[in-house]
């Protein structure tokens, strides 16, 4: 059965079994236990088409069966890892291996993957040079490791580390750490036009918010577009207040006849990154929640339905803005795909300075007019950095 709202097939125990309220008249929800939870969560609204019954989250006994049934059809990926690593050192020692060699699993966002065999009491480092000798356009110094959410340190041994053999390590290319010394930078999105005269079409270009707390749980918060540069209206005025002085998206494209180029930027204040926190769910309702932002995604789509590689060298840039003329690092952006999951900016485990982590996510679906399969596949991607 399809979901209404993800649009993905599920099991039938992967939807709630009465309606949210007595008031429903519908008898039946066909929207999954996960999508009801946000939508409700978000909106404080039956999440069925038609259906205009508010929902008390806080009072909704149906509710809670929703959260009460997800919970006992999801479990703890780093158990299940922990689990099965265990289980294949078992299978290694009673099949006479060397109890000092494992092998490791290696992950990338893009879902590429590498195993390699180590000894244990090799250090971390020697894991980023198998990662060089696969991903060879990578810079050691920009790569992270981390496992079960956790970084790796690069002078421990994998068995200190935790590591043991058929573990999986997530696999982080970092463009910048947004160190203490760098107040405000520019994310810049850039591209010459397509050939001929046609530079009418351009990359839209947008930030999805996310707050992703121990629990598990992860909240879609916000979209920060152009279209929340301009006060149109409550929420693009509740957007901007939220996120003032510390991300912005700064306005429509700029285009530059003489290059035939044109960008989208954003500005971002790091050292208040820490702080920010957003409402769950609407502007415009009283006393309303509010989570830690700790996952941001920069995001392009092409406007006219085109692929992005049409575009002349397409490219995401870092700046510092007290010198707004020499990027800190950059990335091209060549998919042949719509759109595109560009980077992230998070701060893996809790830990240390921000970063800015190469993407790369071909977008099958989604577009400036339906970010939905956006959403879907940022938490994806958070759910691979937690599995690492």
């Amino acid at each position: 059965m399809e979901c209404k709202i993800c649009n993905v097939k599920k099991l039938t125990s992967e939807y709630p079994s009465n309606p949210l309220s007595d008031l429903c008249e519908h008898h039946h929800l066909l929207v999954c236990l996960r999508c009801v939870i946000r939508e409700v969560d978000k909106n404080y609204q039956c999440p069925v088409e038609g259906c205009s019954i508010m929902i008390d989250a806080g009072e909704c006994i149906p509710l809670w069966e929703c959260k009460a049934k997800l919970k006992q059809l999801t479990f703890d990926y780093s158990d299940r890892e922990r689990a099965q690593a265990a289980e294949a050192a078992a299978a290694a020692s009673a099949s006479g291996a060397s109890p000092g060699i494992f092998t490791v699993n290696l992950t990338t966002l893009l879902g590429e993957s590498l195993s390699v065999d180590l000894d244990s009491n090799q250090p971390v480092d020697k894991l980023k040079d198998r990662v060089l000798q696969q991903w060879t356009d990578r810079s050691k110094n920009k790569i992270k490791l981390l496992f079960n959410g956790d970084e790796l340190t690069d002078s421990q041994s994998l068995a200190s580390a935790g590591l043991s053999s058929g573990c999986r390590v997530q696999v982080l290319f970092v463009l910048q750490e947004l160190t203490p010394d760098l107040t405000e930078v520019r994310m810049c999105m850039s591209w010459g036009w397509p050939g001929g005269k046609d530079h009418t079409d351009y990359l839209d270009t947008a930030c999805f918010t996310f707050s992703a707390g121990a629990t598990g749980r992860i909240q879609f918060l916000h979209c920060i577009d152009f279209r929340s540069s301009h006060r149109q209206n409550a929420i693009s005025a509740g957007i901007s207040q939220t996120y003032n002085q510390v991300i912005r998206h700064d306005g429509p494209a700029r285009k530059c006849g003489q290059t035939r180029t044109s960008e989208s930027s954003f500005t971002v204040w790091p050292q208040n990154l820490d702080e920010l926190r957003a409402p769950v769910g609407r502007f415009d309702q009283q006393n309303v929640p509010t989570v830690p932002v700790t996952h941001l995604f920069f995001v392009t789509f092409t406007y006219r339905n085109t692929n992005i590689d049409r575009f002349n060298h397409p490219q995401l840039q870092v700046f510092d803005q007290r010198d707004p003329q020499t990027p800190l690092c950059s990335t091209n952006l060549n998919p042949r795909a719509k759109g595109l999951v560009v980077c992230l900016l998070s701060k893996p485990g809790g830990r240390g300075a921000w970063q800015v982590t190469d993407v790369g996510q071909p977008l099958a679906e989604g577009s400036i007019r339906d970010y939905r399969p956006v959403e879907r596949a940022c938490v994806r991607i958070i759910n691979s950095t937690r599995r690492g």
